[in-house]
């Protein structure tokens, strides 16, 4: 289906910082680890390598510890889950240091249906008389490859108290509010006329050489919400909002020869309240071509009908196929789909380091959701600023660096993926030449 095509290629840096609220705790995970799920009651999560060649899996749960038991009480009362019921050999048991804590770590030697197998369990305490309980499942091959790397990401884990991490939330939430209830006709024509090419490259053999892969334009005009769709003939109606467009041409695997264009455009009315876009991507190599569309409606609060609701309907227009509309509240705070392509200059006003939670809709590796996104600013000497992006309980996935008006210097994202703000002629003398332009 119809995804998210620019700007949004996911990526793992080396020990990116992991924060998961449900459970109160954050770690580092190493390079390609890969969230696998996450549940709030019980809390607990499920981590892997992300990479079949080396499988690990990690599973992170918070439990309850009303008897005030050790921790190495705890492990030994637990079953150690993953292995067959046959005896095991114990290859350690002992107490190990987690920041100031002092857990307790075992490791056995067992045997599933897919051969040797390791289980590593660490217990350590948590606020409130509860605990974090880890556990490491791998193959012998893999422990003896990983061994020292999996133990620094278990001592890597920092517990962090629920109340304050709650109160830490309320606020990024209260900032989000305070940013949108200031969205208003005045602010937003400032920002009409914006105009940014984009240059979008990546770097595939870890090199470090970067190669093009597409490029992009987006600007911002006011305009009615009747001006999503085509209205060629239509009488010209006052603007009641802003409109971003968003042009791009990506061609992912040159040696494939797929082209991916995408032309959309996000209407928001003045206050932020209502918005509307289409969106209509089509992939070709050569004369064969295949066009998807996505058309979204977020509608006003009424009385009645105090929260906003939002529809997204994607359609096949190759096969003349609709598919089920996908349906959800948009709580609030929401940010509009257009504000998603322009937080650079929405946000270049913001003095102070500031945190921003936000409910939003995402279509990003072709699933529809709406998710809690979260954008950290922080302001340098120089005017610049850096706004990292992470959605739910996720890593980080975006880095956007800014200058003072708003505009990308450079957008780090996945797999060696980056954006950099560039001008027409850069981009017309890199596409020309391959007839791409």
């Amino acid at each position: 289906m119809i995804s998210t095509t620019v700007f949004i290629l996911h990526t793992v840096l080396a020990m990116t910082p992991f924060q998961n609220s449900a459970l109160g705790l954050k770690m580092d995970l190493p390079e390609g680890a890969v969230v696998m799920g996450t549940r709030d009651t019980p809390p607990f999560c499920i981590i892997s390598s992300g990479n079949e060649d080396d499988m690990w899996h990690l599973r992170l749960e918070r439990g309850t510890n009303p008897e005030s038991k050790t921790v190495k009480k705890l492990i030994e009362q637990s079953k150690t889950a993953g292995l067959d019921e046959k005896p095991t050999t114990i290859l350690a048991s002992n107490a190990m240091k987690v920041g100031v804590l002092e857990g307790w770590w075992k490791v056995e030697q067992g045997t599933t249906e897919i051969g040797n197998t390791i289980v590593g369990q660490l217990a350590i305490p948590a606020h409130g008389n509860q605990f974090i309980m880890a556990r490491i499942l791998t193959t012998d091959v893999g422990w003896r490859r990983n061994s020292v790397m999996l133990k620094q990401m278990l001592q890597s884990i920092v517990p962090i108290d629920p109340v304050a991490l709650v109160q830490d939330n309320l606020q990024g939430l209260d900032a989000a509010t305070k940013q949108l209830t200031s969205l208003n006709e005045k602010h937003l024509r400032t920002l009409v006329g914006f105009k940014e090419w984009r240059r979008i490259q990546k770097s595939s053999d870890g090199s470090g050489r970067a190669s093009d892969i597409g490029y992009a334009l987006v600007q911002i005009e006011s305009g009615h919400v009747e001006e999503v769709e085509p209205h060629i003939g239509k009488e010209k109606l006052p603007p009641n909002g802003i409109i971003v467009l968003v042009t791009s041409r990506i061609v992912p695997n040159p040696e494939t020869g797929v082209v991916i264009d995408s032309y959309a455009r996000y209407w928001m009315s003045w206050d932020g309240k209502e918005e509307r876009w289409s969106n209509r991507v089509t992939r070709s190599i050569g004369k064969a071509k295949a066009t998807e569309s996505e058309t979204g409606l977020r509608n006003r609060p009424e009385i009645g009908s105090p929260k906003s609701r939002l529809m997204v309907v994607q359609q096949d227009l190759t096969a003349d196929i609709i598919e089920t509309p996908f349906k959800a509240l948009a709580q609030d705070p929401w940010l509009p789909r257009a504000l998603v392509w322009i937080l650079g200059p929405v946000l270049s006003t913001v003095d102070d380091d500031e945190r921003f939670i936000w409910k939003t809709y995402e279509n990003s590796g072709g699933v529809q959701r709406t998710v809690v996104r979260t954008d950290s600013i922080k302001k340098y000497a120089d005017g610049t600023r850096v706004i990292t992006t992470r959605f739910g309980e996720d890593n980080d996935s975006l880095w956007t660096t800014i200058d003072p008006q708003g505009r990308m210097i450079l957008q780090e994202q996945n797999d060696g993926a980056f954006v950099t703000g560039t001008t027409e002629g850069t981009l017309r003398s890199i596409w020309s030449p391959r007839n791409l332009w």
